[in-house]
């Protein structure tokens, strides 16, 4: 008939010759009728007005069944529907199969680096297109093992994908990434092959491995794999045969208040660099108190973290408090085993660890960004000093202090820390000052200043080295007696503060 015609045109006359899968139209179909075989022109039949019985190809993987019909059976029903029951999938293009000829002349490719070449063939995955094209070209396969490109790395995939599920029995995460380490000869035979092939629409062996071992660690796990920011890195070293599993750092946020005279950071023994000798009791701690240290000791404990990094936005004396809103931070856990969906519970572990020393206002996720930002910020800040003068201080005299409102001061590098840092003239803006008398020789000063004023040596003029000061707007030598920050302005809000 001439429905029977047209199919089998479309089936037997193109030159390629190969088509591989079909789509089944959801209508009925002759009893007897499942597939049409995919076949060369070389196996078209010469006449399709009888029955065929003869022996079919042997049929590949992605082949069904055929099944022993009467084309004119088949001819008959379909043109008494009115219309076909399969559509064609497109051919495998003419140009690749020339290109694929040329490599594989040269070449012994498996199917896996054949597909990797071409990914403009429709197929599941690299394997799949590899098949199509071999078997386009009427030729047999070759094992990954004697592959010239890959040397038999893609018969290891399951390997690898078996090493690193159990390197990641040991760790609690949501989400991964794989990454491969490739020897520079095969990276210097890819080239070859793209060379050969031309490299639009292929697919480097770094990403088939990561992809295909992923894949199989997915399945396993049911975690989801995750390119930007992964919890957990497998990484295949192929080189070295070896599978490992790399846990990214967990980043969180929060303001700390300081009640008590400690630095920020951790301080390692100056004489034995942190390992512990006589000198600190084997602590390996110059300071045995840090805010630091407070947060270390509980958050390396409850989630089996290497080490931590404190990131805050400034820092204050070891005997000044942090108090009002807290100083903005993010916390570094380096290579943790166990990460939580919510961290509430550990900032009361840390608050009553560190009670009436330290307190976390609040302990959210983070990133790396937040580092960055909080590092280059340059945040004003509020401090509350008591002021301690040479002689008793009329209210009259205080109110010359108005004068520094808006001054911009200039100050040396103190002499308290110049043996840790270069002498270097800074300005600083002051743009907020008041005061409260509290007789005698003492006030209180609230200033609000740029960051990096040294509130010190702004009151006492360190010398000389800064100016203006308060003591020299008074007359007379003043000091801090003691030293609050007040307010870091910047930074994300805790609830409730």
């Amino acid at each position: 008939s001439a429905s029977l015609v047209f199919l089998s045109r479309r089936i037997f006359t193109s030159r390629s010759g190969v088509f591989f899968e079909r789509e089944r139209q959801t209508m009925s179909r002759p009893a007897g009728v499942s597939q049409l075989l995919p076949t060369t022109s070389s196996h078209a039949p010469k006449n399709l007005s009888c029955c065929r019985s003869s022996a079919r190809p042997s049929a590949s993987r992605y082949q069904r069944s055929a099944p022993s019909c009467c084309w004119a059976s088949l001819a008959q029903s379909a043109g008494a529907a009115g219309e076909s029951f399969w559509t064609v999938a497109a051919m495998v293009p003419e140009d690749v199969l020339d290109r694929a000829r040329n490599l594989l002349q040269r070449y012994r490719v498996c199917d896996h680096c054949l597909g990797r070449a071409f990914l403009e063939v429709d197929g599941r995955d690299n394997r799949e297109r590899g098949e199509k094209i071999r078997e386009a070209l009427g030729l047999g396969e070759t094992p990954p093992e004697k592959c010239y490109f890959c040397r038999g790395l893609f018969s290891k995939i399951g390997e690898y994908a078996e090493k690193a599920e159990k390197g990641l029995r040991g760790y609690v995460f949501r989400t991964f990434r794989v990454g491969t380490h490739v020897p520079k000869d095969l990276i210097a035979r890819e080239e070859l092959m793209w060379e050969v092939v031309g490299v639009k629409n292929t697919e480097t062996i770094k990403k088939h491995v990561n992809r295909e071992v992923g894949k199989r660690i997915k399945r396993a796990t049911g975690k989801e794999y995750d390119a930007e920011s992964p919890d957990v890195e497998v990484l295949v070293d192929v080189e070295k045969d070896d599978v490992r599993v790399r846990s990214n750092p967990i980043y969180l946020y929060g303001r700390y208040r300081k009640y008590a005279e400690m630095p920020q950071s951790k301080w390692p023994c100056r004489y034995c660099g942190g390992r512990g000798c006589g000198k600190c009791e084997y602590t390996g701690r110059q300071w045995r108190e840090s805010v630091e240290y407070y947060l270390s000791d509980v958050l390396l404990g409850v989630t089996g973290g290497r080490d931590t990094k404190l990131h805050a936005a400034g820092r204050e004396d070891i005997d000044a408090r942090m108090l009002g809103t807290g100083r903005p931070f993010v916390i570094e856990i380096v290579e943790p085993r166990i990460r939580y969906g919510s961290w509430e519970w550990v900032r009361k572990e840390i608050n009553a660890y560190g009670e009436g020393k330290v307190e976390v206002l609040c302990l959210l996720p983070s990133d790396r960004k937040e580092v960055q930002e909080l590092k280059s910020a340059e945040y004003k800040k509020t401090y509350r000093a008591v002021v301690e003068c040479g002689r008793e201080i009329t209210g009259a005299e205080l109110e010359r202090l108005g004068s520094l409102k808006g001054a911009v001061v200039y100050q040396r590098t103190p002499e308290r820390i110049r043996h840790r840092r270069g002498d270097a003239l800074r300005k600083r803006k002051v743009l907020e000052i008041r005061w409260e008398p509290l007789g005698g020789r003492r006030f209180v000063l609230y200033i609000t200043a740029d960051p990096g004023l040294y509130i010190k040596e702004f009151v006492s003029g360190d010398n000389g080295r800064t100016k203006p000061s308060v003591s020299e707007v008074l007359g007379t030598p003043c000091k801090v007696a003691r030293l609050d920050v007040m307010e870091v302005h910047g930074g994300r809000r805790c609830s409730g503060t």
